[in-house]
């Protein structure tokens, strides 16, 4: 047995982790992990396509040119990781420890992005022929923050190219508790909600004189956060209105505020729509005599894939490799597998353990990086066998 399978910290997915961590590749700033993988997908045989729109670095990368395409959709930006000082080391110094990597990114999502071109270049190694099977990667450089220019463009470039997708595997963190207990076929939609309630501002020994929109709106406020928007269904769980940011006051304590201004997230099935959210929270600020100015916005439409031959050879696999069946989940937030589902014959989503994604002290389990290598390759395997 190999040293690496002896010691998974010594892995070529834990060692390629690594060095995507060292770059801080904070949205648009690339840091050189585009730049790192594009010269490592080369070396392999890829033909690498830059796709850099406004100042943002994004790849797509193809091997072969005959039979289906099987495309890893990744990204190699993270989100910020806050003050430094909060962190046990340094966010874009990877270190192990008690057999964990740490690092912004590790989950999400420089460790998956790592097990999917390791377990692509183990794949190939293995061919000795001409492969009935064409391999992609889009790598995103824009997901994380407002996704301007990232996987769209990517698809928009592929979409003049004639390019069509037959398989997807979205490498996202999608793992809940422990490896392999979720696999996502589908998202939820989101819609982001922009309210101001009217007020009349004035001092605060003399409210008669006054009018405050705060002390106004509780009631309707906590009516949205406790009403049942739907009930969900098999694929979908219930609705959720969550209150994200809120602001009111000029900044005394002795001046009522006139305006109180309120951010929303709803998170939804296809029993829902923009249009039903915006009626329904109108007529809830109508019937409770408020003054106001809203605005609802849905960045994401929710969506189910179709399950087909990847579903079904991605749960034989990650429940071979996990020893346990994964549930098929429509939950979470939202990825770029909305932007990609309409443009691929099927599409699933399977990753790490994501509980720490995004938090200070971020990591992976580095055993679970090897078992991930291990799936992606054995979905490879099944696949070519099928083409």
């Amino acid at each position: 047995m190999s040293s690496e399978n002896n010691d998974p910290s010594k892995h070529p997915a834990t060692l390629l982790a690594k060095d995507l961590i060292r770059c801080a590749s904070i949205a648009p700033n690339d840091a050189g992990a585009q730049l790192l993988l594009r010269k490592r997908l080369e070396t392999k045989g890829f033909d690498v396509t830059a796709v850099d729109v406004d100042g943002v670095l994004n790849t797509w990368a193809c091997y072969g040119t005959e039979g289906p395409l099987m495309v890893f959709a990744v990204h190699a930006d993270v989100v910020p990781s806050g003050d430094a000082n909060d962190w046990t080391s340094p966010p874009f110094e990877p270190e192990i420890r008690e057999g964990k990597l740490f690092g912004r990114g590790a989950a999400d999502m420089k460790g998956p992005l790592s097990a999917a071109v390791i377990a692509v270049e183990q794949f190939l190694i293995k061919q000795k022929k001409a492969m009935p099977l064409r391999i992609g990667f889009i790598i995103a450089g824009d997901e994380e923050p407002v996704n301007n220019h990232g996987t769209q463009d990517v698809l928009d470039y592929l979409k003049k190219e004639d390019v069509t997708i037959d398989y997807c595997m979205v490498t996202e963190p999608t793992s809940l508790s422990t490896f392999g207990d979720i696999i996502k076929v589908g998202r939820r939609g989101s819609i982001n909600g922009f309210l101001t309630l009217l007020g009349k501002q004035g001092h605060s020994a003399y409210p008669e004189l006054a009018m405050n929109p705060v002390h106004q709106s509780f009631k309707a406020l906590q009516s949205l956060t406790e009403r049942v928007w739907d009930q969900g269904d098999e694929h979908f769980p219930a609705a959720g209105f969550q209150i994200t940011n809120v602001a009111a006051g000029t900044g005394a304590a002795n001046v009522i505020p006139g305006k109180f201004n309120v951010q929303f997230n709803l998170r939804h099935g296809p029993g829902l729509s923009l249009e039903m959210v915006d009626a329904s929270i109108r007529q809830t600020l109508d019937g409770a005599g408020l003054r106001y100015e809203l605005k609802c916005v849905s960045d994401a439409k929710p969506f189910k894939t179709k399950q087909g031959i990847l579903t079904q050879i991605c749960r034989e696999v990650v429940s071979e490799f996990s020893s346990q069946e994964p549930h098929l989940s429509t939950g979470g937030g939202t990825s770029d597998a909305r932007f990609i589902a309409p443009h691929s014959r099927e599409l699933v989503e399977f990753g790490l353990v994501g509980d720490t994604s995004h938090h200070v002290d971020e990591h992976i389990i580095i055993y679970d990086l090897v078992r991930l290598v291990r799936v992606y390759e054995k979905i490879l395997d099944q696949l070519i066998d099928l083409a």
